[in-house]
């Protein structure tokens, strides 16, 4: 009976001895965490140290354990005894596990440090807590780490104590934008973009730039104010705007709902160093050619067709004069009463007046709401050559060959230039094409614009015919819809360079817009008409 109650007592003390031996690899104290608290320990891989920290919702514990050959985890766990987070970056046995945690509910947050390899290993941690931050100071310090700007981050900052602050900063800025250094990056800017959306807007999306699919915008903390962010080349020149995407909700429990879009804002974001348009703006010590509307008969069309002649000042009639004829004219200055996207009879007149190209007559032909139809038709194309130009020399004194001859336009306009040389090589010698539209095919099933899943018309014309006496200059913005636009000129490029065409061809940092259109249509007409290059 004894010797039963001996090992009676001995087993539960055994019991008892590795119950407390359990839990003190389990815990070490459960030692609090206050500001500037260092800690050094040596931990055997078996035990788990445990500190906790009182919280409120929003505050936060900044600090880092020190490993001394041991790989250490850090295991949080919320108020709830839910697990938070698990630190354990260095996966090596010395390194800084770094931690930062804001608290999402009050209480007592439990940090349980252990070995992540029980394999019997002991090592030393240096335990650190750098900061505890009270809800002001922290939401400060995330706000100014997730805003992309200083701009941004003074604005919601003016907002803890002025109510107006984004509105007061949107009214005094002349564009929706603002453009501010990379720190290290010497080749591009921070594009903030910004504005206050209707109260019906879902959401905002940009359009234009870099990312020509759209970037959807956020909302600036406390304030009424939306914005995005754009990385853009020092050189870049773009249009972009703003889509509002409005939600209206009606019924007594909001059961019906509808959706619109509204294009909110247009705008022209131009960097540094984007390339100088030094022939767009008229100049005081430049005379000004003529500019003359008129209409011409077409039987081919069965139309009277609006035309505008630029004639250069002090014009000669006994002098042979280049041709231009430019596409969608309403768009490049056929309008008198009006300020043109393109101001081509300016260009002409600068680039006369600098004798960079030779005395040349310009035709600029009015689209007439037709352009879509027309810009792809042979029709079209017919009028050009055998009314238009022989209707133009016989009341101008045009040279006679076709290599004086120039067709220039942009998107359709471009594709245009390159049909009509195409069928009536003939009569005309030159295509100045700004961002042609060479996914068109011109049939029932047409490509998608975006993302054409055949070769355009023009790529395979061009590809099947013999090569023909045509100079080309083509132009196209690296923003200008991907595969069907960038992608399309460039395959018709090579395509005219592989079967031996002359082919100026250069891409700018834009888009598909008259912005940078206006710039390059006199690099087009100096690098096809040029002084410099016809003495070559």
């Amino acid at each position: 009976m004894n010797n039963y109650y001996k090992s009676t007592v001995d087993i539960l003390i055994l019991l008892a001895l590795n119950l407390s031996s359990s839990v003190l690899a389990q815990t070490d104290l459960d030692k609090e965490l206050i500001t500037g608290l260092v800690v050094d320990k040596t931990i055997p891989s078996e035990e788990n140290h445990t500190y906790k920290i009182e919280l409120e919702n929003g505050m936060a514990v900044i600090g880092k354990v020190t490993q001394k050959g041991i790989d250490i985890a850090i295991t949080i766990y919320q108020p709830d005894g839910n697990l938070l987070k698990i630190v354990d970056n260095q996966k090596e046995t010395v390194g800084v596990e770094s931690f930062d945690i804001t608290a999402n509910q009050s209480g007592k947050y439990k940090f349980s440090i252990h070995s992540v390899a029980k394999d019997n290993e002991k090592g030393e941690y240096t335990l650190k807590v750098d900061k505890i931050l009270n809800l002001s100071e922290n939401t400060r310090r995330i706000t100014q780490k997730e805003l992309p700007t200083e701009t941004l981050f003074a604005i919601w900052e003016s907002s803890l104590t002025d109510s107006t602050a984004a509105e007061t900063f949107i009214a005094n800025q002349p564009e929706r934008y603002v453009a501010e250094p990379i720190e290290g990056d010497h080749n591009n800017m921070l594009v903030t973009y910004f504005c206050i959306p209707d109260k019906t807007t879902e959401y905002v999306m940009l359009s234009g730039g870099p990312d020509f699919l759209g970037l959807r915008f956020q909302r600036l903390p406390n304030t009424k104010l939306h914005f995005v962010t754009q990385k853009v080349p020092k050189d870049a020149r773009f249009s972009f705007g703003f889509n509002y995407f409005n939600l209206f909700k009606a019924g007594p429990n909001h059961e019906i709902e509808s959706r619109n879009i509204r294009h909110a804002y247009d705008g022209i974001v131009e960097m540094p160093d984007a390339p100088k348009q030094i022939y767009i703006t008229e100049r005081a010590n430049v005379y000004r050619g003529t500019l003359f509307p008129t209409s011409i008969k077409s039987k081919i069309l069965n139309e009277e067709r609006k035309i505008t002649i630029h004639t250069p000042a002090q014009y000669n009639p006994k002098q042979p004069h280049n041709l231009v004829i430019v596409f969608d004219g309403e768009s490049y200055g056929a309008r008198l009463e009006r300020s043109p996207r393109v101001p081509t009879p300016t260009i002409m007149d600068n680039l006369l007046a600098d004798k960079k190209i030779p005395p040349t007559v310009t035709v600029l032909v009015w689209s007439m709401g037709k352009r879509s139809e027309d810009l792809i038709s042979e029709k079209f194309g017919d009028f050009i050559s055998t009314e238009l130009i022989p209707w133009i020399r016989s009341n101008y004194h045009i040279h006679s060959t076709p290599d004086k001859v120039l067709l220039a336009g942009s998107s359709r306009g471009g594709f245009a230039a390159s049909f009509i040389a195409l069928n009536h090589s003939d009569v005309v010698g030159n295509v100045l094409s700004q961002s042609g539209s060479y996914w068109i095919k011109g049939t029932k099933h047409e490509n998608h614009w975006t993302y054409p899943e055949d070769d355009g018309k023009l790529i395979t014309a061009y590809k099947n015919s013999k090569v023909l006496p045509i100079k080309f200059y083509m132009d196209i913005g690296l923003y200008d819809a991907g595969a069907s636009m960038l992608g399309m000129n460039r395959q018709f490029r090579d395509i005219l360079i592989v079967k031996g065409y002359d082919v100026d061809y250069r891409e700018f940092k834009g888009g598909h817009h008259y912005v940078n259109w206006r710039g390059t249509l006199s690099d087009g007409l100096i690098s096809l008409m040029g002084v410099k290059r016809n003495q070559k």
